[in-house]
């Protein structure tokens, strides 16, 4: 089966905003306040857990904006490109790019983010979909607080700085009143732990008074609360999400520390609970799963932030509150999505049941990714369940979300548990019934991973009486070579120079098919997929499948 990407229509965004875009509001943010707030006297630099990249900044100084596999040449920042991405124009506004200006540490780098900021301030009076998102904004505010010295300067202002200072400050004063008075939805998910980890920062770098900063502590504590699990999970089951989620709350212990601020206790322990989440969720390539939206990330930022948590925990195997399971012995790691789809946020996918499989430090099994932005038009397609590991009957995802990401139709109860012997292995047996209102089925599958890692065993089984095919697929990772066995009874996969393994299946046609490979975020490679494809004639199947080690 080949991913077709599918176009969403876009959402009218200024009409959802209201009375975002109406002047009454942008004169209630932006009408002037009293006290020393006004001159930002009082502001402090946040401590920079992320140094720039002198190169980066480099590029930026030239007038070229790379983020996410899309490069830009900006000289105005009045008037940007027609054909950059919604993402990219995010994370733009959320000026993201000014530690890599810093990084120069030069007055000629100084300036230029003086000149552009004025610049942006200027074309960004008025209501924008994405410098006014909530996201961007929080983002901003952290951004320009943590690289304030460098904007400002040690020393004292001439006329023409004064003035910037002065823009500056109005407009911080606006997106703080923005992050407070725009809160999204309850169901918005992370955007509304990135709004207030905004509202900290700038209620206790920029305005520094007691009642705002106690607000701004209660509303992140509330928001952690609701979208940190008791396994340290995040609501949105993305492994992306996790780890961004677990840096914010890092820079907000640090900036409080740094300040002479009581840490508070719940922050963490939310802390200590997600720092060996993200553990399970990495392959042993240093990257993390792809499940829910996720990509690869970067090895050396996750690194850092598992360093600058200060967890040792061991690595979790089990998150029953997050829906996932970790199976590993020898060189071989599976971590499996054994979760319920949908909830909060709209990156949603289809993917239950689906696992990933590495063996060394080289993925072998895996989903397929996605692209940035819900309304990307490859994400439909990377969004379904033919573009991960799992089950899917006649060609139909096992869940399905809306044009504004909320999902419409997905399983009522998804079910697991495990078992784990030393001298047996460990087994983890799961099910949803994503299918039982259109084909009248039940999905259950069963992992195992032999001691050693050298023997991976799993069924596949459809109760029921509906449907008229299913496919069993195994999407392979660039780097894994399979080649069908004359006698169409297996696939070898040869992973490396050294290690070869050995697939087949007790029922059903086996294939080799082409895929693709999202995990960088970037455009999508070209990969392969084991397909078994099985008949379904009204009592359900039951699909015996293997992966064995045979050189190493």
């Amino acid at each position: 089966m080949v991913l077709v990407p599918v176009k969403k229509p876009k959402a009218d965004k200024k009409a959802r905003c209201g009375f975002c875009t109406t002047a009454l509001y942008r004169w209630f943010i932006t009408s002037p306040l009293t006290g020393p707030v006004t001159t930002g006297r009082g502001a402090k630099a946040i401590p920079n857990m992320w140094p720039g990249d002198i190169a980066r900044g480099q590029e930026i100084l030239d007038g070229m904006f790379e983020h996410g596999g899309h490069a830009h040449n900006v000289t105005i920042f009045a008037a940007l490109p027609e054909n950059a991405s919604p993402e990219w124009l995010r994370w733009f506004h959320s000026f993201a790019w000014l530690s890599d200006l810093k990084a120069l540490g030069t007055t000629e780098a100084a300036h230029f983010a003086r000149e552009r900021i004025s610049e942006w301030i200027a074309a960004n009076a008025n209501w924008n979909e994405h410098s006014w998102a909530i996201d961007a904004t929080a983002k901003r505010v952290c951004n320009w607080m943590m690289n304030w010295n460098f904007l400002i300067g040690q020393s004292p202002l001439d006329d023409i700085d004064r003035e910037f200072k002065k823009r500056a400050v109005q407009s911080l004063v606006r997106d703080t009143r923005h992050l407070v008075k725009s809160s999204p939805g309850p169901n918005a998910g992370y955007v509304r732990f990135i709004g207030a980890k905004g509202f900290v920062v700038s209620a206790h770098a920029f305005f520094n008074r007691a009642r705002m900063k106690n607000e701004s502590i209660k509303r992140l504590e509330a928001e952690i609360a609701k979208q940190i699990l008791p396994d340290g999970g995040h609501v949105e089951r993305n492994p992306q999400i996790i780890a961004n989620a677990l840096n914010d709350m890092i820079e907000i212990k640090n900036m409080l520390a740094n300040f002479g601020e009581d840490v508070p206790g719940w922050l963490q322990s939310a802390i200590d609970r997600t720092a060996p989440m993200l553990r399970m969720l990495r392959h042993p390539d240093g990257g993390l799963a792809l499940f829910n939206g996720a990509s690869v990330g970067d090895n050396g930022f996750l690194d850092n932030l598992l360093l600058q948590s200060g967890s040792t925990a061991a690595t979790l195997m089990s998150a029953p509150y997050s829906g996932f399971e970790r199976l590993s012995s020898g060189a071989t790691h599976i971590i499996m999505d054994t979760g319920m789809p949908g909830g909060p946020g709209s990156r949603h996918h289809a993917g239950t049941l689906s696992f990933e499989m590495s063996s060394n430090n080289q993925r072998m099994v895996v989903n397929c990714g996605d692209r940035e932005g819900t309304n990307e038009p490859w994400h439909a397609a990377l969004a379904a369940t033919a573009a991960h590991s799992t089950l899917v009957v006649n060609d139909t995802s096992s869940s399905a979300e809306r044009g504004n990401g909320r999902q419409r139709r997905g399983p009522l109860n998804v079910t697991h548990k495990r078992g784990e012997m030393a001298d047996e292995g460990i087994v983890v047996e799961a099910s949803h019934d994503g299918y039982a209102n259109i084909f009248g089925l039940t999905h259950h599958r069963a992992i195992f991973l032999s001691p050693g890692g050298n023997n991976v065993r799993g069924e596949d089984r459809l109760v029921g009486t509906g449907g008229e095919q299913c496919t069993i697929r195994f999407h392979l990772h660039p780097r894994a070579h399979a080649s069908l066995l004359s006698s169409g009874a297996g696939v070898l996969i040869k992973l490396g120079k050294k290690e070869l393994w050995r697939f087949h299946a007790s029922l059903g046609e086996i294939t080799l098919e082409e895929s693709i490979y999202a995990g960088r975020g970037g455009l999508p490679k070209h990969s392969e997929q084991i397909v078994v494809t099985v008949p379904l004639s009204g009592n359900g199947t039951l699909v015996k499948w293997a992966f064995a080690l045979e050189t190493t």
